[in-house]
């Protein structure tokens, strides 16, 4: 195999739960050297995340923590200590690259902000993201994805029209910020390889996501007309939904986007005469009726299964799929054929094949994941003495003041 693309790029990774994490994975996949400094006295929120292997929870064994940081190596330094920090400054010297998503403020506060850290290093590449950005009378306060949804306008669309707003599934504006991010380090990367210098990120959540809400702000500025709850229809097609099959708990999508659907559809269900009726000839026509057509579709789909309607439907060029359960999702035949789940040996959680890789493949330096998440503080000896050169007394030292943590302070609890 060819040498990895981001071979020899180093990051010090201070940013904690999903954003940052997920950023510099996407780096680590493709032979970036990642060390994440982390802390035994505040542990990342992801390490109490369930679920955890074997229904066990402990700070090793979420396998929340194990999707997001794969191929990474771990430290653990105390930054509320004048002597950690001192660690931490060695770690950025190291480093090619810093990410942090504390809230705005933090980093400067322990005197690791960009500004600080340009003076020593000008060519450092700065990674700071957080819910709102910095500046604006928000800045300061901090969150979730799953709180920032809210802000972004996701909840309010999100359901049906009699019912109260519903949030989309997990924390929804981390998984889109990490992809920003990742393109923004590797222009930086890119900018540093011809200018020699470095720069600073500065990346905010809430306006990051509104690039997957701009249709109902556009709609809004223009027409001064405000998106509604709609279920699971849609303004351009009809049927358009989610319906009830055979079988307990089965559901079937289907969509049908234009005419030459609708009669493809028709045909499909052996009622071509559905298509003449003048209540569903046009798509303005079924929308007006759509309660009687969502009723008239439900009664074929709950006399079949799932499968058999999605075959006979995509045969009949008509979109429409199972809703597909986790199950489902992991024994899938196509994402077993592009080796997307990977098994590795975890020291806690055993052999496990929870590792998906990046969903895009370089054909010259393509992903690999070749170690699991780490365990806390697993590499501090490795990372202290190979990576900054500190000698066994240094070492010892500060694990005797405590500036290398080593162990919890409390019970391990379990945080979401």
């Amino acid at each position: 195999m060819n040498e990895q693309v981001f071979s020899g790029i180093k990051v010090a990774e201070f940013a904690w739960v999903i954003v940052g994490p997920s950023t510099s994975r996407y780096l680590a996949e493709h032979g970036a050297t990642i060390v994440k400094i982390e802390s035994h006295k505040r542990l990342d929120t992801l390490r109490s995340t369930s679920p955890f292997a074997g229904n066990r929870p402990t700070v090793d064994s979420s396998m929340a923590f194990g999707r997001h940081n794969p191929n990474k190596y771990s430290v653990s330094i105390d930054l509320q200590h004048p002597n950690g920090r001192k660690l931490a400054w060695k770690l950025i010297q190291w480093a090619d690259i810093v990410t942090e998503s504390f809230s705005p403020g933090t980093m400067e506060k322990w005197g690791l902000g960009y500004e600080d850290v340009r003076k020593l290093k000008p060519d450092i590449i700065y990674l700071s993201s957080s819910m709102q950005g910095r500046g604006g009378p928000h800045s300061g306060y901090a969150g979730y994805g799953m709180n920032a949804v809210n802000l972004c306008g996701f909840t309010e669309v999100s359901g049906w029209k009699d019912m109260r707003p519903a949030a989309p599934h997990g924390a929804y504006t981390d998984y889109i910020s990490t992809r920003f991010d990742a393109l923004a380090l590797i222009s930086a990367l890119d900018y540093r390889r011809r200018t020699g210098k470095g720069q600073w990120i500065e990346q905010s959540q809430f306006e990051t996501s509104l690039h997957f809400f701009a249709p109902p702000i556009m709609d809004y500025q223009i027409n001064d007309r405000i998106m509604e709850r709609d279920g699971n229809r849609s303004p351009e097609a009809a049927p358009h939904g989610v319906f009830p099959c055979k079988g307990d708990d089965n559901w079937i999508t289907i969509a049908v986007l234009d005419d030459e659907q609708w009669c493809n559809f028709c045909d499909a269900i052996s009622q071509p005469g559905l298509a003449k009726r003048k209540e569903f000839a046009t798509l303005a026509d079924r929308k007006r009726n759509e309660d009687e057509l969502e009723k008239l579709v439900s009664d074929w789909t709950k006399r079949l299964m799932p499968d058999d309607i999605e075959s006979r439907l995509q045969e009949a060029g008509v979109p429409s799929h199972i809703v597909a359960r986790p199950r489902d999702v992991y024994e899938d035949i196509q994402l077993k054929e592009r080796a997307y789940f990977v098994p590795i040996d975890h020291p806690v959680m055993g052999k496990q094949s929870f590792e998906p890789q990046s969903s895009f493949i370089l054909s010259k330096t393509p992903r690999q994941i070749s170690r699991p998440s780490p365990c806390l503080g697993e590499h501090n000896e490795l990372v202290f003495k190979k990576f900054l050169g500190m000698s066994d007394e240094e070492i010892a030292e500060h694990i005797a003041d405590g500036s290398i943590t080593t162990e919890l302070p409390g019970q391990f609890k379990v945080s979401m």
